[in-house]
């Protein structure tokens, strides 16, 4: 089998041993790729290992802009674009390849459950939140984008039933995509995920902006992959990471969600958010009273959703064209 593609890698040059580990992956590849593109974000090192044939490239730091450089310096048809901490098995990209050939699914991704809450209380939590609630309805969904900017999930996923699902949202650590699916989402329109050192519901804006435009993403369910999980964007970035995820979440909402509803929907997605900020707030109150947040970051998530609600009335919002 020949396929036309590009492995794409973002790293901040920290994964160390998980980076290697890629690479030994890709080594494995069949077919494959014809050029490896990693992107650096600025002044950073280049990693001590290499396969000697990767294409260097720099870029701003950021989850968002580094993945659009290394798609903008991309020349094959197909991309398989992941981060640095990821691992696959040889057959990972025919897989992938096969719904875009065979169906109308512009890109594609494997199944990744360990970012679904865990069993339990964990999961009891996400569900009476609304931040992530075990499907009933989508059965053939792997991920519903609910209005309170959460989602449903399906762990059940079976090849025996289905070769391919649907989904509104995934994980981007590692997919699959024509690489002109990706360029018509018009991520670059986005660069506001990266805005404060962390890029909070970034891979659930690209896929369901995707889907808004008609672009469909398959979920292969035989199709598996391990994230190991470096953990480079988090680290020593506690701050930016808890004003993101308001920040972020707020304008997700208003820009993807309450603008695309008209009339009772409106105030129907006002509720739902409004619900899912409500149990955020008495959660992190809860968290203080126990020790397990200090005040000052409190106070961060709630200047953050300050900030985001300001952003919405800015004519640099104003400015942004329609999602679709």
């Amino acid at each position: 089998m020949t396929i036309d593609y590009s492995v794409i890698i973002r790293t901040t040059g920290q994964a160390g041993e998980k980076y290697t580990k890629l690479l030994e992956s890709i080594k494995k590849l069949k077919p494959q790729p014809r050029e490896i593109i990693v992107v650096l974000p600025e002044k950073a090192d280049l990693p001590e290992n290499q396969l000697g044939y990767e294409k260097f490239f720099y870029s701003p730091k950021g989850m968002v802009i580094q993945r659009m450089c290394g798609i903008a310096k991309c020349k094959t048809r197909y991309g398989l674009i992941c981060d640095d901490d990821v691992v696959f098995e040889e057959d990972f990209v025919q897989k992938l390849y096969k719904p875009i050939f065979e169906e109308n699914y512009r890109m594609s991704i494997a199944p990744l459950y360990s970012f679904f809450p865990t069993k339990g209380i964990n999961s009891l939590i996400c569900t009476i939140m609304a931040s992530a609630i075990p499907t009933f309805f989508h059965k053939d969904y792997y991920n519903v984008v609910l209005r309170t900017t959460g989602y449903s999930y399906n762990r059940n996923l079976d090849s025996n039933i289905r070769s391919y699902y649907d989904t509104q949202s995934a994980p981007w650590t590692c997919f699959f995509a024509e690489i002109d699916a990706i360029k018509e989402i018009d991520f670059e329109k986005e660069l506001w995920l990266d805005s404060h050192g962390y890029s909070a519901l970034d891979d659930q804006t690209m896929f369901y902006k995707a889907w808004l435009r008609g672009i469909k993403t398959a979920v292969v369910p035989d199709a598996v992959y391990q994230h190991l999980d470096a953990k480079t964007s988090t680290k020593n970035n506690k701050p930016a990471f808890l004003y993101s995820s308001v920040y972020n979440r707020i304008i997700f909402w208003h820009r993807f969600i309450f603008k695309q509803q008209h009339c009772f929907g409106k105030v129907w997605s006002v509720l739902c958010i409004g619900y899912r900020l409500f149990w955020m707030l008495l959660l992190d109150i809860i968290d203080l009273i126990r020790n397990r947040m200090t005040y000052k970051e409190l106070k961060i998530k709630i200047k953050a959703f300050v900030d985001g609600c300001r952003y919405l009335h800015s004519k640099e919002y104003q400015k942004m064209d329609l999602v679709c």
